[in-house]
């Protein structure tokens, strides 16, 4: 099972926001970023409400799997049973959502605006077939795979041409997910897996699970001369940079806050926004720490993966994960917005 938690793309956003002066050029675009990814999240989650309800010995959940099939691809949800498997990709979009027959654009119409977006339907049938070319690969056969967009909020309208009512089986409000799968399970009544094969399924599947890490200096033409360094004060009344280590706590030197565990977010915002590897000097470049030998002891603290000995260690970003998530609380106070 893989837990819904938020993206990269946002955490990336959030680490870029805390270290980005509040009058950079740049600024206003990170921001306009965070408010999408943020609002995937929440799509998400208002779906991942429904999904609770599915019984938990019969459903093994992944959010966010990102497989590679000729070319990476991820999915919001995938929902795996011993009778089938469910490719759901959520969006939280808001106005009215017009397809036309034939057409592979999407229409948002919003205060009396029409944009072109992609076609969820299309993307979800794209995961699709990646996702069924990744189970042949991988010489897994036999169990069906559907596909379903999911809107997850009802005040979002759906319109399509008399002609086209065929879409609402492939699109639905969240709301109405627990009675579609309920279809898929009177449409396959039969196993296609025992549960010690579809267990192996749910271990294969997280083991070649990857995340991505953006080049973010590229993607937003930045160079990192454009960043603050040093750990931030962990006060949310404060949040100056830098704190100092001293006497084996970090203390601010503005709110004369202390903190034993402040470099844990910085390191993090070091992993997401520069590089998955980090070593000595790096670290106490980034952080802003006097001493190499009180860096090692730190690093040393942090139990990371690392290779080769003395100066020349270098300390990896554990598999798979972010090291410092922000939480709703930590985004809430973090001031990310102007």
């Amino acid at each position: 099972m893989l837990e819904l938690k938020l993206s990269v793309h946002a955490e990336q956003c959030i680490a870029l926001l805390k270290r980005m002066p509040k009058g950079h050029p740049v600024r206003p675009i990170v921001e306009k970023d965070l408010k999408i990814w943020l609002k995937g999240y929440y799509g998400e989650l208002n779906t991942s409400y429904y999904v609770s309800f599915l019984p938990e010995n019969e459903y093994y959940i992944f959010y966010g799997l990102r497989l590679k099939d000729k070319k990476d691809f991820q999915m919001d949800l995938l929902l795996i049973s011993s009778r089938f498997a469910l490719i759901i990709e959520v969006k939280n979009i808001s106005g009215k959502l017009k397809f036309e027959k034939g057409s592979d654009l999407m229409i948002r119409e919003l205060n009396n605006v029409d944009e072109g977006m992609d076609n969820p339907i299309q993307q979800v049938k794209r995961h699709h077939l990646q996702f069924t070319n990744w189970l042949k690969f991988h010489q897994i056969r036999g169990i069906p795979v559907e596909s379903l967009v999911v809107i997850s909020k009802t005040s979002t309208i759906i319109e399509t041409t008399p002609d086209n009512q065929q879409i609402f089986q492939k699109i639905i409000y969240a709301e109405s997910l627990l009675d579609k799968i309920k279809e898929l399970e009177d449409k396959y009544q039969k196993p296609r897996m025992t549960k010690n094969t579809l267990t192996q399924l749910s271990d294969t599947l997280l083991k070649a699970h990857h995340i991505y890490i953006p080049d973010i200096f590229q993607k937003y033409e930045l160079s990192q001369t454009d960043l603050i360094t040093g750990v931030q004060c962990t006060n949310s009344n404060c949040k100056c940079y830098p704190m100092e280590y001293v006497s084996a706590s970090w203390r601010c030197n503005k709110c004369k806050e202390t903190s034993k565990t402040a470099h844990i977010q910085a390191v993090s915002d070091y992993f997401l926004l520069y590089s998955p590897t980090i070593n000595r000097k790096q670290f106490a470049d980034f952080l802003q720490v006097d001493s190499s030998i009180k860096a090692r002891y730190l690093l040393l603290s942090l139990n990371l993966f690392s290779t080769g000995s003395k100066r020349g260690t270098k300390y990896f970003l554990p598999k798979n994960c972010i090291f410092s998530p922000h939480d709703e609380n930590s985004m809430k106070k973090g001031g990310f917005f102007t």
